[in-house]
């Protein structure tokens, strides 16, 4: 019964000294320990240009503005003489520190009264050019422009100005 005894202590060592190894080797601790940080920004900013108007008229010219909140542009027209085009113009700056490509430039809504009027943007191309992040004080920037057309077809004036807004989007030049 010794012997018997003796082997069991035996066997019961040997198994406690496997298990440690055992919790020895999966015990194994990864401490992992950082952190990250971005210093870049994002802001493309829309500065309000100016409306050019050819009248056919001179004596009662066509006219308009233009405003800016974010990146959307707004139109407002007073269209006087059938053929009178009025062009108005942004500037969209990079104020970020991150270069930005325009992918899209186009009207919001439709024009709802395109009997009396066409409206076209500029430039068209997509993607845009890449505008530049801010270096010191150098902001990169481009022109883009509203253009309205009073259809020379127009027989009855509207009543009222003709607003118009068209949006541009940016994303991160890669």
């Amino acid at each position: 019964m010794k012997k018997n005894n003796n082997i069991i202590i035996g066997v019961l060592i040997a198994v406690i000294a496997v298990m440690g190894v055992a919790f020895a080797a999966f015990a194994t601790t990864l401490n992992i320990n950082g952190s990250a940080s971005i210093s870049s920004n994002w802001i493309i900013t829309f500065v309000p240009g100016t409306c050019t108007a050819t009248s056919k008229d001179s004596g009662n010219p066509s006219s308009g503005t233009v405003s800016v909140s974010g990146t959307t542009a707004t139109v407002v027209a007073n269209m006087s003489s059938p053929g009178d085009v009025l062009a108005c113009t942004v500037k969209a700056q990079n104020q970020g520190t991150l270069d930005a490509v325009r992918t899209s430039w186009s009207l919001v809504g439709q024009v709802t009264d395109t009997t009396s009027y066409t409206v076209s943007l500029s430039p068209t191309t997509n993607p845009g050019s890449v505008l530049a992040a801010k270096s010191g004080s150098t902001v990169d920037e481009e022109t883009l422009t509203i253009t309205i057309t009073y259809k020379s077809t127009v027989t009855a004036k509207p009543s009222g100005a003709a607003t118009f807004k068209a949006v541009a989007t940016y994303e991160q030049d890669i």
